[in-house]
């Protein structure tokens, strides 16, 4: 083992080779300015002061932050290895600008984890509450930009709360601004302008300049949608001086971004010439697959594609598709179809039909991953005919070195050997495609009620819950006595609890995470019933655990538990039901009882074709189960279904 005084000296060595480099390229990109904060880390990593060295590569994350992620990654990741954990600083903000690095480079979902996790770490601390308005409002950021406006707004409404208690001018600006751009993003821009007008109002007073650049920012581009382009325009010149200024490319080529918009829907070229120029110039200081940049591609191929420049828009389209950044905002499909239309105007139709056969395949995952599966069964299909085709070519030249007696009669048993595998093969081939196609039928018939399960829940708890949060929030901002508000309030997200749980209910549950029992046992719970009805459940586990039924199986029995136990609530008039769920060995049992008059009963019982009925038949089908009903006018009604596991 080396002394310990010689392992720290090659650490030192190490870090100061690894950050030296770090600052080369820096230097090389960014100019001299952040020199300083190098140096006082050199003199920090010298002087092996912790606290001093998380400092200096938190000022240096700081410094990067608008200007290269991977370097602000860097340095927020090697400051909070030297950040004390009982100090807010500079550990909380080693995470928040961490958090910011990894959301600037596009990765969502990491920075949604570590935005939480500093919030959690400042109320374990105690830390400044304005500290954490800053980080619900970035999470309610993130959860926006990862299409999740339910979780964003909760996470604003959260902030607003500790707003009403500690008032800060540029927290106020930034929650504001992200409150218009989720209102934007769902096409409501009355509502947008409203909270950026506020923002804007806000940020007269806030000496924070970040907050106000994004507050004008996002204003333009609000103005923009509406179509108000001289407003937009008026907004967005002062930013773009200010942050050429400061030297912020991030917010310049946003600014330069929104102008090129508007200058390609009143057509005028020349500013668009010159603007693009300049958008080229801040591109380059930024990473090729931030957000701001993939936004100026997308904005700068549209305007090339319009200009009929359609070589370069094409050049800047494939570009794109090389890197596939995760800010990219067009559609996969939508930016094959946009690539077949310059194709077009460049008169290259066979690459335009490629295009437009790759927009149609990715529009339609579903139905191509079908095809690619009827594909490969066919191959198979085909190889295993040629093995055997082959085995009796190699038989027949066999047979043929024997005697010219025995020959003829090799040959014929040979020929009915082939034959009749031929017909067995067919024979067995059109069974099993009818087999298949009765399944398709009915795989697509509960696919096609899924999806509208699946569309129906999305659109009350997108919209309906949204608009019901919406109002809470217009609510909490109505001058209105303490006492009204708080009813309306508590009105308005009990209503909002029940849509909630009407599309809870509709949704597929997600077997990965629990098992069927389980999921039963809280249906079952959550069941409304009359007064007059009771409910039990039993259940049994043999030989097998109740995690090991496949996936489809427990989805589609949990489905069949639904639609029956619905139909005895609602049709029955019974007054005790019994369910009872076994699983012996490789075998899955389900019996439902009630005590009903029976005036339920499965389709192949009593003719009817209620599309609850077909819908438990079809689902039996797919997962290839048995299913029986028996009725009697004393002991009522009972279902029996058996399935192979």
């Amino acid at each position: 083992m080396l002394p310990d005084i010689i392992q720290a000296t090659i650490m030192k060595t190490i870090m100061f080779f690894c950050w030296s480099a770090i600052f080369c390229l820096s230097v090389r990109a960014d100019g001299n300015d952040s020199a300083q904060w190098h140096e006082r880390l050199k003199h920090a990593l010298d002087a092996g002061n912790s606290d001093s060295i998380a400092s200096a590569y938190c000022r240096l994350g700081e410094y990067y932050a608008y200007r290269n992620y991977d370097s602000a990654r860097f340095f927020c990741t090697e400051g909070l290895k030297y950040a004390d954990r009982n100090k807010p600083e500079p550990y909380l903000s080693l995470m928040n600008d961490l958090a910011d690095a990894y959301f600037s480079a596009g990765k969502t979902d990491i920075a949604t984890d570590m935005f939480l996790s500093a919030d959690k770490e400042a109320v374990r601390l105690g830390h400044d509450p304005m500290y954490r308005v800053s980080v619900l409002t970035s999470t309610g950021v993130t959860y926006r930009r990862r299409e999740m406006p339910d979780s964003a707004l909760h996470y604003y409404n959260k902030a607003l709360k500790l707003l009403e208690k500690h008032r800060s001018p540029s927290e106020e600006v930034h929650l504001l601004t992200s409150i218009s751009i989720l209102y934007a993003n769902t096409s409501r821009l009355a509502e947008a302008e409203h909270y950026v007008r506020r923002a804007m109002k806000t940020a007269e007073n806030c000496d924070d300049m970040d907050m106000a650049l994004y507050a004008a920012a996002t204003a333009g581009s609000i103005f923009v949608l509406q179509k108000n382009y001289d407003e937009a325009v008026r907004v967005i010149r002062p930013v773009l001086e200010k942050s050429r200024m400061q030297q912020k490319p991030k917010f310049e080529l946003q600014c330069l971004t929104f102008l090129l918009s508007i200058f390609r829907q009143t057509e005028d070229r020349d500013s668009i010439a010159r603007y693009m120029k300049e958008a080229d110039k801040a591109a380059n200081l930024l990473p090729e697959g931030s957000t701001e940049v993939m936004g100026y591609r997308e904005t700068q191929f549209q305007i090339l594609s319009a200009l009929g420049r359609y070589r370069e828009s094409l050049a800047i389209q494939h570009r794109i598709l090389k890197g596939r950044s995760l800010n990219i905002q067009t559609p996969i499909d939508n930016l094959y179809k946009l690539m077949a239309r310059n194709y077009v105007g460049l008169n290259e139709y066979k690459q335009a039909a490629e295009y437009y056969e790759k927009s149609i395949a990715a529009s339609d995952t579903l139905r191509r991953k079908a095809i690619d599966t009827e594909l490969s069964e066919l191959r198979v299909k085909y190889e295993t005919q040629e093995k055997e085709l082959e085995i009796a070519r190699l038989n027949e030249e066999q047979s043929a070195q024997k005697a010219k007696t025995m020959r003829w009669t090799v040959a014929a048993i040979a020929f009915l050997a082939v034959s009749l595998f031929l017909t067995l093969w067919y024979i067995l081939s059109r069974r099993h495609a009818r087999r298949k196609e009765e399944l398709n039928v009915a795989r697509s018939y509960i696919e096609g009620l899924e999806q509208e399960r699946a569309r129906l829940a999305k659109e009350l708890h997108d919209g309906v819950c949204n608009d019901l949060l919406g109002i809470g929030l217009h609510i909490q901002a109505l001058s209105v006595p303490e006492d009204s508000r708080e009813s309306l309030l508590h009105l308005t997200e009990q209503v909002r609890e029940d849509v909630r749980y009407i599309s809870h209910e509709l949704m597929p549950p997600k077997f990965q995470y629990t098992t069927l029992d389980e999921m039963t046992e809280s249906y079952i719970a959550r069941l409304h019933l009359p007064r007059s009805m009771h409910i039990t459940m039993d259940k049994e586990c043999k030989g097998k655990a109740w995690s090991e039924i496949p996936e489809r199986t427990a989805y589609e029995t949990y489905r069949i538990i639904q639609e029956l136990l619905s139909n005895i609530v609602r049709h029955a008039d019974a007054t005790k039901i019994e369910v009872r769920l076994s699983l012996d060995g490789d075998t899955l049992a389900l019996r439902i009882r009630n005590n009903g008059n029976g005036s339920f009963a499965p389709a192949e019982d009593k003719g009817g074709k209620g599309i609850g009925q077909m819908t438990v038949a079809e689902r039996v089908k797919i997962i290839n189960g048995k299913f029986t009903s028996e009725t009697d006018a004393e002991k009522g009604q009972t279902f029996l279904l058996v399935v192979p596991v």
